[in-house]
């Protein structure tokens, strides 16, 4: 299906990994020796996360890192702006972006740069999205882009900037069929000459999405046209 719907899978195995198995050790026996091949597998895959999110938790963490958005980067946008350090941002082709668009139920706007999270020990990613030449507005293209989303059960506008562009922000939550607890979301959108972008924060869960925001707000704040 084409390399996001591998990220979507990895995620989904990674969890796997890290939740493990347990295993109850036999009475009067030494733990490590009666543990289980799962369980130790799942405490050397819970060491490696933890060892991740105090990685994460560091200063160089969310130092400024590579830059998107400009010819000859990773990804090429309309806009450019910073990605955190420990992220790692990947180019889709057109037609993997155009897929990743029908996979997610957006027909308004393309995949264009998937942004992961997982070298900084989050699962998760800031996707970005172009669509091409338009007369919307950023809040115009925002509630295009979220009205295509499926579950969405709340919504909420502001108008903001992104750089020193002027930009649309919506924050939001999406139902999930496996899970109680609705997920949030959030996403800017710009407009120039070149075409709109939308930039996308998700999350495996809310805690996830809470953990990824300095990220986020590392792009939004900066921002710049592409010339």
């Amino acid at each position: 299906m084409g390399k996001y719907k591998w990220g979507a899978v990895s995620a989904v195995l990674s969890i796997g990994v890290l939740a493990g198995c347990s295993a109850t050790p036999e009475k009067g026996g030494d733990t490590a020796k009666n543990a289980s091949p799962s369980a130790s597998a799942a405490a050397s895959a819970n060491a490696a996360k933890k060892d991740d999110k105090a990685a994460a938790g560091s200063p160089d963490a969310w130092k400024k890192g590579t830059r998107v958005g400009a010819a000859g980067s990773l990804c090429e946008l309309p806009v450019s702006f910073d990605v955190a350090k420990m992220w790692q941002p990947k180019g889709l082709k057109p037609e993997d972006g155009k897929l990743l668009g029908e996979f997610m139920g957006h027909k308004s706007a393309r995949g264009a740069c998937e942004i992961d999270a997982k070298p900084a020990g989050n699962i998760g990613f800031i996707r970005v999205w172009t669509t091409d030449p338009t007369k919307k507005s950023p809040r115009e293209v925002l509630e295009e882009f979220t009205g295509e989303q499926p579950r969405v059960v709340k919504k909420e506008f502001s108008d903001t900037k992104a750089g020193e562009l002027p930009a649309a922000e919506v924050s939001y939550t999406t139902k999930s069929p496996l899970k109680d607890e609705p997920q949030q979301e959030r996403a800017f959108a710009v407009v120039t000459p070149k075409g709109a972008t939308v930039v996308h924060l998700g999350g495996f869960d809310n805690t996830e999405h809470k953990e990824m925001l300095p990220a986020y707000e590392m792009a939004k704040k900066s921002v710049a046209p592409v010339s």
